[in-house]
């Protein structure tokens, strides 16, 4: 997402990480401020509020977004006003379009070979098996881009899947570059990875692979 990064470094808050998590309900509310959109969303269970990029949306549309990471005490500058918990959200989709994948394209079926793998790169499956060996070493891994958030932190994230994976699981790895491929690509993803990566506020990774660039 855009300006996240400003708006990370003006918190003085706690916050964690639910990358992935995909959400649903009607807008209550929509307030806009600092080029970021706040929606207060009803489901079944609660209200809450999450922030995208700047869009213009009505309430009472029923919406379907992922989850990127989530602030508790978040003060917004831009609103004069404190959130006791915001969401940080991309994707977001109306509820008529759920059916379709917007900027996310999930392999879903496990295979026990890569269709993608060419000489010189690992599967996804190799690089979660030997993880404690890998640290701080170079990797490459071809494969398909399934999801892509802009500037969060001031880089961007990648995800890579092969259809390879542990027992009945896909596998996913995460790559962080300035550079930024599109969603359905079929890239050589080539970094450095780190393995148990904290990058404070509770935003750990098992595994992540740094300063990656993509060839096609």
């Amino acid at each position: 997402m855009k300006k996240t990064t400003a708006l990370l470094a003006s918190f003085a808050c706690s916050m964690s990480l639910y990358a992935g998590d995909i959400h649903e309900g009607v807008i209550k509310d929509v307030i806009h401020g600092g080029g970021y959109t706040y929606l207060e969303i009803e489901d079944a269970k609660k209200s809450y509020w999450i922030a995208v990029e700047g869009v213009e949306i009505p309430k009472g549309l029923e919406v379907r977004f992922e989850e990127e990471m989530r602030a508790k005490n978040f003060q917004s500058k831009a609103l004069n006003r404190t959130f006791d918990e915001l969401i940080f959200a991309s994707n977001l989709q109306h509820r008529t379009n759920v059916s379709e994948k917007g900027n996310l394209a999930l392999i879903t079926d496990v295979v026990e070979r890569s269709p993608y793998q060419k000489e010189g790169s690992m599967n996804v499956k190799e690089v979660l098996q030997k993880r404690p060996t890998l640290n701080g070493k170079t990797i490459a891994i071809r494969g398909k881009v399934v999801k892509a958030s802009q500037n969060i932190m001031g880089r961007n994230w990648v995800h890579i899947q092969d259809g390879t994976g542990e027992g009945s699981e896909v596998g996913r790895i995460v790559f962080t570059s300035k550079e930024l491929p599109k969603v359905g690509d079929i890239v050589t993803a080539s970094g450095v990875v780190a393995i148990d990566k904290d990058f404070g506020s509770g935003y750990i990774y098992k595994i992540i692979v740094e300063n990656a660039t993509f060839n096609h």
